[in-house]
């Protein structure tokens, strides 16, 4: 089951209406997945679909990041830009900071979440970190991007504060390069 976090409907209502209309997994079901699978641009730049474009993922469950291993096995040997920048980063409290919104969501569960994994693309003075969070009370992983503020001037998209005065959290999808997802099932396998 994945369920989102927005402005516009509270996180139940979107829970109800994703599974009214069978787009998501329910991982009480026997490991049931659902039809989410992982896609790519013509950037190789990946997503797990369906998901609502504009909506940050809060509750992805761990059967769900595991369910994508085939897709990123067969994306791997087509794949000709694996890491489109971005290494492996350090999981310290400031990068934890920077990934938690302050939201009524960000700021409940900001002593419960725990970083599984961070990628990190420095061009210049603009970083961009990609994440994943796991709530240690539920299990239940949160996947965000986070932009600092030389970026932020040129992003057209919504924002909303993270616990760093410095970074945005990108009001989206996480749409990230292989490497991340990649890395994210084998940290949730090993």
């Amino acid at each position: 089951m994945i369920r989102y976090d927005t402005k516009r409907n509270t996180n139940q209502q979107q829970h109800d209406n994703m599974e009214n209309a069978g787009n998501v997994g329910n991982a009480g079901n026997a490991g049931n997945t659902g039809n989410v699978h992982l896609t790519n641009n013509d950037e190789e730049k990946y997503q797990m679909v369906p998901v609502p474009p504009g909506l940050l993922q809060y509750y992805v469950k761990k059967e769900t990041i595991l369910s994508l291993t085939e897709d990123i096995k067969s994306s791997k040997a087509r794949c000709t830009d694996y890491k489109k920048n971005y290494e492996l980063e350090c999981h310290t409290k400031e990068n934890l900071l920077r990934l938690i919104p302050k939201t009524p969501m960000g700021l409940k569960h900001r002593d419960v979440w725990k970083i599984v994994l961070v990628i990190k693309s420095v061009t210049g003075d603009k970083v961009c970190l990609k994440g994943a969070l796991i709530n240690h009370g539920t299990g239940e992983l949160a996947l965000i991007s986070s932009i600092n503020a030389a970026i932020q001037t040129e992003y057209k998209h919504r924002t909303i504060q993270s616990h760093d005065d410095e970074y945005k959290i990108c009001q989206c999808k996480m749409i990230a390069p292989l490497l991340f997802w990649d890395e994210l099932v084998n940290r949730l396998t090993n």
